[in-house]
């Protein structure tokens, strides 16, 4: 199995430790330490990191529920493969979901919060207009985290959380419109037009063309 011994222990107990095996793993996963059909098996992990095989189980079972591996009871458990349809269905879950968040965040958020949020989407317009895709999505994720956690609504933040490495292994660098910088720019430069007058309707209608679903 591709992956280091850690550098320290892991000491957390209960479900903190397997949260910490699951951030392990999912990192791996992620960047590709642990490449699609890779076997996992618990009793490595458990022995790589010190720890009992529970934590390591549970940690499984929650990557299992996120699609991030497939498990064939008493012969494998494996990573998963992503393909295009994936991505696309990744993409337009994050779209719907997103675009529901921000519209919240518009409504609810205090005037430092939007400033914040404004400050973001130019840092994602350098991005576009400089056709980093990764710089973009990463500042992307930056600011729909932030814009989710402001939208006031702790069940929706939830799921986003639960749902980010699954989304950005799938999506991986992106930039909306096929790849055309201009494009995405113009659209970042109208989004932040919205959300700095508070238009929650046409923020939620930008974010949700940008991802398609217009």
């Amino acid at each position: 199995m591709p992956l280091d011994a850690p550098e320290r222990r892991l000491e957390a107990h209960g479900s903190a430790l397997a949260d910490e095996v699951y951030d392990l793993l999912a990192s791996a996963i992620v960047d590709g330490r642990l490449a699609g059909g890779e076997h996992i098996r618990d009793v490595e992990i458990a022995q790589l990191y010190g720890i009992s095989r529970t934590p390591v189980r549970e940690a499984i079972q929650r990557l299992e529920r996120q699609g991030l591996v497939e498990i064939a009871a008493h012969r494998y458990t494996r990573v998963t493969t992503p393909d295009d349809a994936a991505a696309a269905e990744a993409t337009e879950y994050i779209g719907y979901v997103s675009a529901a968040a921000l519209r919240q965040a518009v409504r609810r958020a205090d005037d430092a919060k939007i400033a914040e949020l404004c400050g973001l989407i130019d840092e994602i317009v350098d991005a576009a207009e400089a056709a980093d895709s990764a710089r973009f999505m990463e500042r992307m994720v930056a600011f729909h985290r932030i814009s989710t956690i402001a939208s006031g609504n702790r069940m929706l933040t939830s799921v986003i959380r639960e749902t980010h490495v699954p989304v950005i292994r799938v999506v991986g660098a992106w930039l909306p419109y096929d790849g055309d910088g201009e494009r995405a720019a113009e659209s970042f430069r109208s989004l932040h037009r919205a959300v700095q007058t508070r238009d929650a309707d046409e923020a939620e209608r930008i974010v949700r063309d940008q991802h398609g679903l217009a």
